[in-house]
C-alpha cells in the first residue's frame, strides 16, 4: 500500500482541527483525521502556506472522472451544508481536499466503499493568500 502524499496545513487549520477532535473524544472519527493529517503534514503558518494549498474556508473547484465540476467551501463539521456547496472536512472528500494542491488529482472512497478521484482544478479563494489569517 502506498503512503499518503504529503500535504501542507496552516498552524491554526490544525490547532482548530486538534481542539474540535479534543471535544469530540479520542475514540471519535474526528481524532483519527487528524492523528493522519498530523503524520502527513508540513505545518506552517498561515502566511507561509502556498496559494494553491487548501485550507479551511478555501472554495475550490474540482472536476470529477465523468467530468463534471463542482464548487465546494471546505468548513467545519458544524457549518457543514450540502445545499450550500460548504464540505465537512470530516466527510471522505474534504478530508481527502484539506491540504492538497491546485492541479493535482485526490482519490477517496466513500461511506459505501465506492472509489472516487477528483482534480482539483483552482482554488478560487483561499483564506490566507487573502490576507484573512484568522478565518
Amino acid at each position: 500500500m502506498s503512503k499518503p502524499a504529503a500535504i501542507y496545513l496552516t498552524e491554526l487549520d490544525l490547532t482548530r482541527l486538534e481542539n474540535a477532535a479534543a471535544r469530540a473524544g479520542n475514540s471519535s472519527p474526528l481524532a483519527d483525521l487528524v492523528d493522519n493529517l498530523i503524520a502527513r503534514a508540513n505545518v506552517v503558518p498561515g502566511n507561509k502556506i502556498p496559494a494553491d494549498v487548501v485550507t479551511m474556508n478555501s472554495v475550490v473547484r474540482v472536476v470529477d472522472d465523468a467530468g463534471a465540476e463542482q464548487e465546494w467551501t471546505l468548513v467545519y463539521p458544524e457549518e457543514a451544508n450540502v445545499a450550500s456547496a460548504k464540505l465537512s472536512v470530516l466527510s471522505p472528500m474534504g478530508a481527502a481536499l484539506l491540504g492538497a494542491r491546485a492541479g493535482k488529482s485526490i482519490k477517496y472512497s466513500s461511506p459505501n466503499g465506492a472509489q472516487h478521484s477528483l482534480r482539483i482544478e483552482r482554488i478560487a479563494f483561499q483564506p490566507e493568500a487573502s490576507g484573512q489569517h484568522t478565518l
